[in-house]
């Protein structure tokens, strides 16, 4: 939580000459209220207070009498009692300006935003540059997370703003939400070099708006005074990363291990960095020494087993996932890689297990009953792959391949047209695209079943999509090119028959393997860290 350092109208001037005079005067002054003041000055506050209530009893209708009595009483912890005294000067002038905003201010700390900002909207019909008024209706504004609305008070509260590094986060944090990063990190760099704190929170606005490269800055500039240097280094870290900076990140990771901060997750960031500037060595052995640091750590095995999937070093992969698995027993993302490392050496009896296993683990995943699904597919045994998947299918919660696959095991299964097979797996696919439209084979597969079914029209929009989703897989292609040519399209049709003739090649041949390889990459892809606060 950001402590509020509220500011008080001040006396200015008036105060300051009436300091100057003690250094000469032995009285206190020739009123109660210049005696008031010069115990504000001294810090004496219910010296100050006493005589308020002095220069109120003989004149009850002093305002500045009244003002500076609510300042008192605000500074020594009163707050009612101060705003009774804000409220007794408004009632005798209404356009009493001090009065007004000190009231406003003491409404914003009790958390009355409504009454506060109700009052800054007079103060601003009197004084409409009034830069205490703005920041005070901007933080209100910030409070409800009308960030747009905030903006412009921001703005208008001018250098107000840099006076405290709440606010600056707070005005850069509406600028970051409006897309404005740009002005967001500006702002950000005004605070001021050795706040540490601060310029860490301002890295994490930057970083959640996706502005890594001024993130970075900010968090390297907090790293060496910031009470956890190595998170702020961390963070730095992933910035740079995810700014695709990858050599300074490299560098900063080498530094970091040098200065004693060598962590497993350290390593493990730092193997992102290593594989997307194409250095697949190093990007291993910093894998490799994640495991060693943390062997408990699932997430360095299922990266590690990626990064071997990725280079087709099945072997070593299963080598690295037996390693997992006796450190982590329990992890069903990694009895799914290893199970997909036995199908692709074509041992498809171990790899049943490893799925069976993963299933057991994980019940609720959709993953390894797809992989299982598709390895029955694989041999021969669709059918045992529907009554797995049927409910699987259905099941709420279910996410979008699982009644994808359903379907391709109802079709591998021998579902016929017009059956009632073919019509579950149209339903299915149906399914499929409804809990995800961006999936081109759901959309290829179910204009395929539908142009067989006949249904033409229906057909050639799931064809299109599909096209469109994936222009360089050729089957959709080639179903669009047919039915076009039975709607005597035949224009059509030829440009279809015409691009199938410049996809086909081996590349683009969708089989079993293929697709669970993807599948598996999908839910064991390294996951996306964030920048911690």
């Amino acid at each position: 939580m950001f402590r509020y350092r509220f500011l008080r109208v001040a006396v200015g001037a008036l105060l300051s000459l009436f300091v100057s005079l003690l250094s000469w005067s032995a009285d206190c002054g020739s009123t109660p209220y210049d005696c008031a003041l010069q115990s504000i000055s001294r810090h004496n506050l219910s010296a100050a207070i006493q005589f308020l209530n002095a220069a109120l009893r003989q004149d009850p209708q002093d305002l500045k009498a009244l003002n500076l009595l609510g300042i008192a009483l605000t500074e020594s912890g009163h707050i009612d009692q101060a705003n009774a005294q804000f409220k007794r000067a408004l009632a005798i002038h209404p356009g009493f300006v001090p009065a007004r905003k000190n009231l406003a201010v003491n409404e914003f700390d009790q958390r009355h935003l409504s009454e506060s900002a109700s009052d800054l909207n007079l103060v601003l019909k009197d004084t409409p540059a009034d830069p205490i008024a703005h920041i005070y209706l901007a933080e209100i504004d910030y409070q409800r997370k009308n960030f747009g609305l905030a903006l412009p008070h921001y703005e208008k509260a001018g250098a107000r703003v840099a006076s405290n590094p709440v606010w600056t986060l707070h005005y850069a944090q509406c600028l970051a939400v409006k897309g404005k990063t740009i002005q967001a990190a500006d702002v950000l760099r005004a605070l001021p070099p050795d706040d540490a704190d601060d310029r860490f929170q301002g890295g994490l606005i930057l970083g959640q708006a996706g502005a890594y490269s001024g993130a970075a800055a900010l968090f390297a500039s907090a790293r060496k005074k910031y009470g956890d240097p190595y998170l702020a280094g961390y963070n730095e870290l992933l910035m740079l990363i995810r700014a695709e900076n990858f050599p300074d990140a490299i560098r900063l990771f080498n530094q970091l291990v040098n200065e004693g901060r060598g962590r497993s997750e350290l390593y493990n960031l730092a193997s992102e960095a290593y594989r997307k500037s194409g250095d697949i060595k190093q990007a291993y052995d910093s894998l490799r020494t994640a495991t060693k640091l943390e062997p408990t750590a699932e997430e360095n095995y299922v990266d590690l087993a990626a990064l071997c999937l990725d280079d087709e070093s099945y072997d070593i992969g299963l080598e690295v996932l037996n390693v997992g698995i006796h450190y982590v027993p329990n992890s069903y993302r990694l009895y799914v890689q290893r199970g997909f490392m036995l199908v692709m050496r074509g041992r498809m009896e171990q790899a049943e297990k490893e799925f069976e296993t993963a299933s057991s683990l994980a019940p609720e995943k959709s993953l390894p009953y797809i992989a299982l699904g598709e390895v029955w597919m694989q041999t021969g045994q669709a059918q045992k792959a529907v009554d797995l998947l049927r409910p699987k299918s259905a099941a709420p919660g279910a996410d979008f391949l699982t009644p994808y696959v359903f379907a391709e095991a109802l079709i591998r299964a021998g579902a016929e047209t017009g059956s009632p097979a073919e019509a579950e797996a149209i339903r299915a696919l149906e399914r499929s695209i409804v809990l995800n439209a961006k999936y081109s084979h759901s959309h290829a597969e179910l204009g395929k079943l539908l142009l067989k079914e006949g249904e033409i029209d229906r057909a050639i929009p799931e064809l299109q999509s599909a096209t469109e989703l994936d222009p360089n897989d050729s089957g959709p292609f080639f179903q669009l090119g047919q039915a076009y040519r039975k709607k005597g399209e035949k224009a059509k049709a030829d440009e279809m028959l015409a691009k199938v003739a410049q996809l086909h090649t081996p590349e683009h041949e969708m089989d079993m393997n293929k697709e669970l390889r993807r599948l598996v990459r999908q839910e064991t892809a390294p996951s996306q860290s964030e920048a911690r606060p």
